[in-house]
């Protein structure tokens, strides 16, 4: 009887590397991981899954999103790939050997750096999202050079549901016609997303740079973008 084809190689190969930091990690013991990543990457990693810090609040993380954000910190900034390809070559080689993925991951339309995370409904895609948003814009701001980060995002959303749970996410939700952003995810959170020295730039950012599907291509901001949108416009 032949083995079962693994359907996820990538995040087996990511969570194998990962994984077995965690424990050290959580202990606030030193990990390769905190050594090959940013000093602003490493204090947001501390502040959101070391156990001291786990202890101060009453939400955090559940196992499956701090995979979800490890493996993609690791994979983007640790491993930097530029293609999907590479991606494969570096973790998860043998994949490559079977089923025809290597000519599929070889194709133009994945000559880029390309992440997903396999989450089920309702086991909290969105504070995943809100977390490597959050990376990604704080150390744009530390290291404006470094390429691997950006304060420029599009979120696409598959309907019109997702994307007014996105606007109420990032923009909070709506009170006598107006959005109230302390009800947005981060700020309504910041204990458990942003530290509290790092909070003051990211809710500046947060409440300058949203924009709606209908104000994409209008509204100019400078520090950088939030577009949110459905996939139909």
């Amino acid at each position: 009887m032949s083995p079962t084809r693994d359907l996820f190689p990538l995040a087996t190969a990511l969570t194998r590397l990962t994984g077995e930091q965690v424990p050290n990690l959580i202990a606030g013991q030193p990990t390769e991981l905190m050594e090959q990543v940013t000093p602003t990457s490493a204090e947001l990693l501390r502040f959101w899954f070391q156990q001291d810090y786990c202890d101060t609040r009453f939400l955090n993380f559940h196992d499956g999103q701090r995979a979800a954000i490890l493996n993609t910190i690791y994979a983007h900034e640790v491993l930097h790939p530029a293609t999907l390809r590479d991606l494969y070559e570096a973790v998860a080689p043998d994949a490559l050997l079977s089923g025809g993925l290597l000519g599929e991951v070889s194709r133009d339309r994945h000559r880029h750096p390309k992440y997903a995370a396999k989450m089920a409904t309702g086991t909290g895609k969105t504070w995943v999202l809100n977390a490597l948003l959050v990376w990604q814009y704080l150390n744009k701001v530390a290291a404006p050079t470094d390429d691997r980060f950006t304060s420029n995002f599009l979120l696409v959303a598959p309907g019109l549901v997702v994307y007014d749970r996105l606007l109420d996410s990032f923009l909070g939700k709506t009170r006598d016609g107006e959005r109230d952003f302390e009800t947005s995810d981060i700020p309504a959170q910041r204990d458990l997303f942003v530290p509290e020295n790092l909070r003051p730039g990211m809710f500046g950012f947060l409440q300058s740079s949203v924009v709606a599907k209908t104000e994409i291509g209008r509204k100019v901001t400078g520090s950088g973008l939030i577009a949110i949108t459905n996939w139909h416009l």
